[in-house]
């Protein structure tokens, strides 16, 4: 992986702002990353989401991604827009 685009599907979605996921997925995504670790974004990207997804499989598991995390920031006292 260089980071040019196309090269990652996160890497579009978060450095080249491409909606990989379709809108409402890659923004999602942003939001995830805003609460995950690099590693943790990779990791479960990997493990959940993957090469083949398409946005209509994504959606659902970045919409249930999202709401974990957001709970565990409330949780950890994080202050959440």
């Amino acid at each position: 992986m260089n980071g040019k685009h196309g090269d990652h599907p996160v890497t579009d979605i978060l450095a080249h702002k491409i909606d990989v996921y379709g809108t409402e997925g890659s923004a999602l995504f942003r939001k995830i990353a805003e609460l995950s670790s690099r590693n943790e974004v990779y990791d479960w990207w990997e493990k959940e989401i993957g090469w083949e997804a398409k946005e209509d499989e994504a959606l659902p598991k970045l919409k249930d991604r999202y709401e974990k995390l957001l709970q565990r920031a409330k949780e950890g006292g994080w202050e959440i827009n």
